[in-house]
């Protein structure tokens, strides 16, 4: 009887159910990924699977407790450094209240060509990072897939002195664009201008709004319920309120101060998030260790305004800064002006302190899930 060979051919994956396997995996492990077939590159380099990547992961809240990292200015403000905070924490979970974060765990992401060319880490929205040099050149950077984009320059707009500038950016889920909101400050007010990502364009935004920047290094706008927000006053006067400029209107509005807010001489105070809600964070200057949050639990309601107290008093300068990410009952929190982060139990009032000896301080932090999405 004659022997038949068989050869056995081994079905390969539906194309579905690769791409809904590779939508759940990190994505530095998709960048490795994308050697194994021109099939898996198309894919993976896809802008509809870059989305519907991101959205699992933030729908998974086991797969976003894991890959969150911090982004962080240097201070020399002309590099951009990055470290797997989640990853970090676990590698390190014994109890301690006190947490070195050596040189060894910061990841440059992007560093100027010029050290005069100061660096403003804006926001960070879908694993892009949004910043701005001193020279008003703008970039969005996807440090996961080693990407980047400068943006367009600005148009000039605007009659008179500009010495102060706003940026914000985000993504307008109307339009299914990114946008970046770039300010000129004036004496008599604001004018702002608009550029669409997948447009390539910049539109100005007809009149002036009468409001000016509170201090010089608040330019970043806080992203929030659709609008970034800024800390101001109105032109002429003296009281703070709270701007607001609407990412898909394409116009300003005003959110009112706590009836009882004082901001007193030598009180320094900065706009932010906390548990997505906005928050105006305090410190004052003659009163060392002593911080408190005011939180707008209910989004333009002017009653909603909670004050909050800090203990803090190993914290002896740098005004306290909330930030999005939160595990165990914690909050992560920054002090502005020093090398310090902390995680700090609003419940108990305990925390646990991570100094970075590599920076003498910090001016910006930006805490971001990564991603495969394109910044081009």
């Amino acid at each position: 009887m004659e022997q038949q060979t068989v050869v056995e051919n081994k079905p390969n994956l539906p194309t579905e159910i690769i791409s809904d396997i590779l939508s759940r995996l990190p994505a530095k492990l998709l960048c490795r990924f994308k050697c194994v077939s021109k099939t898996w590159i198309s894919l993976i380099t896809d802008p509809s699977f870059a989305q519907v990547h991101y959205k699992k992961l933030c729908q998974n809240d086991e797969v976003l407790s894991q890959r969150r990292r911090v982004a962080l200015v240097d201070p020399g403000l002309n590099s951009i450094y990055s470290f797997d905070l989640d990853e970090f924490l676990v590698r390190n979970d014994d109890g301690r209240d006190f947490l070195l974060v050596s040189e060894e765990e910061m990841e440059c992401v992007y560093s100027s060509d010029s050290p005069e060319n100061f660096v403003t880490l804006v926001s960070a929205c879908k694993g892009l990072l949004f910043f701005a040099l001193r020279n008003l050149e703008m970039y969005l950077l996807n440090p996961a897939i080693r990407q980047s984009k400068k943006i367009p320059t600005p148009p000039e707009f605007g009659v008179g002195v500009c010495s102060k500038y706003l940026f914000g950016f985000g993504f307008d889920d109307n339009a299914d664009d990114y946008k970046v909101v770039f300010g000129r400050c004036f004496e008599d007010g604001i004018d702002f201008g608009v550029h669409g990502v997948k447009t390539g364009a910049w539109r100005v935004i007809e009149g002036r709004f009468p409001y000016r920047r509170i201090f010089n290094d608040d330019s970043k706008g806080t992203l929030l319920n659709g609008g970034f927000h800024w800390l101001t006053r109105r032109t002429g006067g003296q009281t703070p309120t709270i701007m607001s400029f609407r990412l898909e209107e394409e116009e300003v509005r005003e959110i009112q101060m706590p009836s009882d807010f004082v901001g007193e001489d030598f009180t320094y105070y900065s706009l932010g998030a906390f548990r997505g809600c906005l928050c105006v964070s305090l410190w004052t200057l003659q009163d060392v260790g002593q911080h408190e949050f005011w939180v707008m639990k209910e989004y333009g309601v002017r009653e909603s305004w909670t004050r909050i107290k800090l203990s803090l008093t190993m914290i002896d300068s740098g005004n306290i800064m909330p930030t999005s990410y939160q595990k165990n009952d914690h909050d992560m929190l920054f002090a502005k002006w020093v090398s310090e982060l902390c995680l700090y139990n609003f419940n108990d009032h305990s925390f646990l302190t991570l100094p970075i000896p590599q920076f003498h301080e910090l001016r910006d932090a930006e805490v971001y899930l990564e991603s495969v999405v394109s910044p081009n």
